[in-house]
């Protein structure tokens, strides 16, 4: 299956919303026309990801039916094909970190951010579930997180749990908090524990992020697509430059939970035993 990968330079600022917008269309559409088949974008994709208040917050918002939305839409038909991709979502409750998933024939769902990050906990509301999307027309079943939810295995756990072939994650990778940003290799922190994640669970795993600076918070880009099992299909791409690339993912073996005939992922998992019990060792007495 061939997913895209957008990681772009986004323009901070209400007033370049649409500049964004349009930005990632095209460079979505061409990857479309390379012939991807679903293409994912980053977290909050269209928009600045640090607002400077909680009035821009509101402002950088939009409804599921707002404009970005239809115009991944419009896309996505045209092109017969899916995208994922975040905004911040203006809903009647409040602002939710959200992801979207379109198709040919329009909005298929949402999943909102559940783990907030810094700014987020004061500004926006937290989701609380993980919705699990069978794609007949791509033949598989796709789960997302974003960005920060990597951190929280029993989110990724529980998905993977509901049969996932793909995890796709809009991102926000920062420096915040990291004295290493990149390796030898150009993989940022979190490219290992994607690699992680598709080897324990063997299921494929997309992430998209973006380059840039917003004041003195470095995006760390390094986007990434790994087949199921934990081979690296494509990336980390570039820390410091705009991308887009191609992943030809075998998405569908993730269904064979087999390791060879040693072992099998869904047979031996043993639940009933995952307790703990805290075993104290006492000072020696003269």
């Amino acid at each position: 299956m061939k997913i895209g990968i957008v990681q772009p330079l986004i323009q901070s600022g209400v007033d370049a919303l649409e500049q964004n917008r349009d930005h990632l269309c095209q460079l979505a559409d061409q990857l479309f026309g390379g012939g991807a088949e679903l293409v994912v974008l980053p977290e909050c994709a269209n928009s600045q990801y640090f607002p400077a208040s909680a009035q821009m917050a509101a402002a950088l918002a939009e409804p599921l039916d707002g404009p970005s939305v239809r115009r991944w839409e419009m896309l996505a038909a045209a092109r017969s094909g899916y995208i994922v991709g975040g905004i911040l979502e203006q809903a009647q409750d409040g602002i939710y970190n959200t992801a979207v998933l379109v198709g040919p024939r329009g909005l298929l769902g949402r999943y909102r951010k559940m783990h907030r990050f810094g700014w987020e906990r004061e500004w926006l509301c937290a989701g609380d579930d993980l919705p699990v999307f069978d794609l007949p027309d791509l033949g598989i079943r796709l789960g997302m997180l974003i960005c920060y939810d990597l951190r929280f295995t029993g989110a990724v756990n529980a998905l993977a749990l509901s049969d996932i072939d793909l995890l796709a994650v809009p991102t926000t990778w920062t420096s915040i908090g990291k004295r290493i940003l990149w390796d030898w290799h150009g993989y940022a922190p979190q490219d290992h524990l994607v690699i992680g994640y598709a080897y324990a669970h063997h299921i494929a795993v997309i992430c998209s992020d973006r380059v840039g600076q917003e004041g003195t918070v470095t995006f760390l880009g390094a986007s990434i697509a790994v087949h199921p099992g934990g081979e690296v299909a494509i990336g980390p791409l570039s820390g410091n430059e705009p991308a887009t690339a191609i992943a030809d993912l075998d998405v569908k073996s993730a269904r064979n939970k087999r390791i060879g005939s040693a072992g099998d992922l869904q047979r031996d998992r043993r639940p009933e035993q995952y307790r703990t019990r805290i075993v104290v060792e006492y000072e020696k007495r003269t």
